[in-house]
C-alpha cells in the first residue's frame, strides 16, 4: 500500500494499471428481454439458434430457374408458379420459370434467380436474353450466420447492431451483466444542493451532478450523497456506501491539509489505498483502493480534476467489474504547442477534429483545474506524456473522448 504521506506520486500509467488489476469482474448476470438490452453488457456467449438466412432466398425480383444440363441463351420459358416474401417454399415446374420476389424461399429444383430487368415477359412466356451465371442471386442458406456459430461473446456492450442479429434469429431474452452500483460521495463542507440559496462561503455542488452525469449508462445504477468535512460524518457515509455499493467515489479531501479529512475517513470505515498520488496534473492528489469488497476511487475537489480522473481510472474500473476487455487506445495528432515537465503526465482538455484525414486535437482553452468552459469547450483530453521538452504540434498522443460512442463501441 502507498497510503502514507509522503508517499511518492506514482507513474499516470502505472497508477492506470494498478486501479484495473484492483477491479474483478462482479461474475453475476441476469436476464433482460431483448429491448431492454441495448446499453448493457453480454454475461454470456450467444450461439445461433438457427442460420441467417434461414433457407435459400431470392436476391432479386426476377425468376427462378434451372440452368443444369442447359447450354447457351436466350432461353424462352414458360412462366408457372409464384414466391413472395413470407410464402412456404415452392416448386419449380419442369421447364418453366417461376416468377420469384426479394426475400422468398428458392424453390425446389431451381438453382439460379435471374433479376427481371433481363427478361422479358409476352404473356406466359418468358424471354432470356442475357448470359446468366448458375447460381446468381441467390443468398444461400447460412452465408452470413451458421446455426451453432458463436455470434457474440462476454463482455460485447450490446447496441444496435447486436439487437437486429439477436432479433433475427429469434432471442428474446439476453444475459447481461448486473448494473454496477455506484456511491459517489462529494465532500465539502461548502457544498449546496442546486436549486436553493447559498450563504456568503458556500457553493454549489458539481462534482456530484458531474460524475453522474458521466458515469451514467444503462449498466450502472447510481447513488448521490453529500457529506460535510468531518471524517467521522464521511467515515459513516461510507461504511453505509459498502453496503450496497461496487464502487465507491468520493471528491475533495485527499490531500494533506486540514480540511482534507478523507484520508482519515478511508481508514476509519475499514478502507486501504494502494495509490494516494498520481504524477499527473490536474488532479495528483487520486487516491485507489478497497473499503471491504467495493473499490474506492478518490478525486481531487477541482471539476476538472475530478472529471479527467474519472475519465482516466474510473471509467476503466466500471469496463472491468463488468468483464469488458480494455477499450482500444485512440490517438491524435496536437495542434498546440506548451511547456511541460518531466515527472508528470499532462492531462489537457482538447477538442477534436479531423483534417486531411488525421485526427487532431486543438486545446479547447486557459489551463486551471478550476475551470469549467474549457470541458465545456472541450470533447475529449489529451494524455501528454511528461519530458524535459515542450510539446510540439503533430505530436501524437493518446486520448480519452468524453463520450464513449465517439470513436467505435
Amino acid at each position: 500500500s502507498c497510503f502514507c504521506a509522503g508517499a511518492g506520486a506514482l507513474p499516470f500509467e502505472t497508477a492506470r494499471s494498478v486501479a484495473i488489476a484492483l477491479a474483478r469482474p462482479l461474475d453475476q448476470s441476469e436476464m433482460v428481454p431483448l429491448a431492454d438490452a441495448v446499453g448493457r453488457i453480454l454475461a454470456a456467449s450467444i450461439e445461433a439458434p438457427r442460420a441467417i438466412p434461414p433457407f435459400d432466398q431470392a436476391a432479386m425480383d426476377g425468376y427462378a430457374i434451372s440452368l443444369a444440363g442447359r447450354r447457351g441463351v436466350p432461353l424462352v420459358l414458360p412462366a408457372i408458379g409464384r414466391t413472395s416474401a413470407g410464402d412456404p417454399p415452392g416448386v419449380l415446374a419442369p421447364g418453366a420459370a417461376h416468377r420469384i420476389m426479394t426475400g422468398a424461399a428458392l424453390p425446389e429444383g431451381a438453382d439460379t434467380v435471374v433479376m427481371q430487368e433481363q427478361t422479358t415477359r409476352r404473356g406466359d412466356l418468358v424471354r432470356f436474353a442475357f448470359d446468366v451465371a448458375p447460381g446468381a442471386n441467390i443468398r444461400r442458406a447460412g452465408e452470413d450466420v451458421r446455426q451453432g456459430a458463436c455470434i457474440l461473446r462476454p463482455g460485447c456492450m450490446i447496441g444496435w447492431p447486436e439487437i437486429a442479429l439477436l432479433a433475427a434469429i429469434g432471442i428474446d431474452h439476453v444475459p447481461v451483466a448486473r448494473r454496477v452500483r455506484i456511491a459517489v460521495v462529494t465532500t465539502g463542507s461548502e457544498l449546496r444542493k442546486t436549486g436553493g440559496s447559498l450563504a456568503p462561503g458556500a457553493i454549489f455542488d458539481s462534482n456530484g451532478p458531474l460524475l453522474a452525469a458521466l458515469l451514467r449508462e444503462p449498466s450502472t445504477d447510481i447513488a448521490l450523497s453529500t457529506a460535510r468535512d468531518d471524517s467521522a460524518a464521511i467515515a459513516r457515509v461510507l461504511e453505509d456506501s459498502t453496503k450496497s455499493a461496487d464502487l465507491i467515489i468520493t471528491t475533495a479531501g485527499m490531500s494533506v491539509g486540514e480540511e482534507d479529512h478523507v484520508r482519515n475517513a478511508i481508514g476509519r470505515a475499514g478502507g486501504r489505498l494502494e495509490i494516494v498520488k498520481v504524477a499527473m496534473k490536474p488532479g495528483k492528489p487520486l487516491a485507489i483502493g478497497k473499503i471491504g469488497e467495493a473499490c474506492f476511487v478518490g478525486l481531487p475537489g477541482n471539476p476538472q480534476a475530478a472529471a479527467f480522473g474519472a475519465l482516466a481510472f474510473v471509467r476503466p474500473i466500471v469496463a472491468t467489474l463488468l468483464g469488458q476487455v480494455p477499450a482500444r487506445r485512440i490517438t491524435a495528432e496536437l495542434a498546440f504547442t506548451c511547456s511541460r515537465k518531466p515527472d508528470r503526465t499532462e492531462l489537457v482538455p482538447v477538442r477534436l477534429n479531423v483534417e486531411q484525414g488525421r485526427l487532431t486535437a486543438s486545446r479547447s482553452g486557459p489551463e486551471g483545474s478550476h475551470r469549467m468552459m474549457p470541458m465545456v469547450s472541450a470533447d475529449a483530453i489529451a494524455i501528454v506524456p511528461g519530458a524535459s521538452t515542450p510539446i510540439e504540434p503533430g505530436m501524437s498522443v493518446e486520448v480519452l473522448p468524453f463520450s464513449h460512442g465517439m470513436f467505435g463501441r
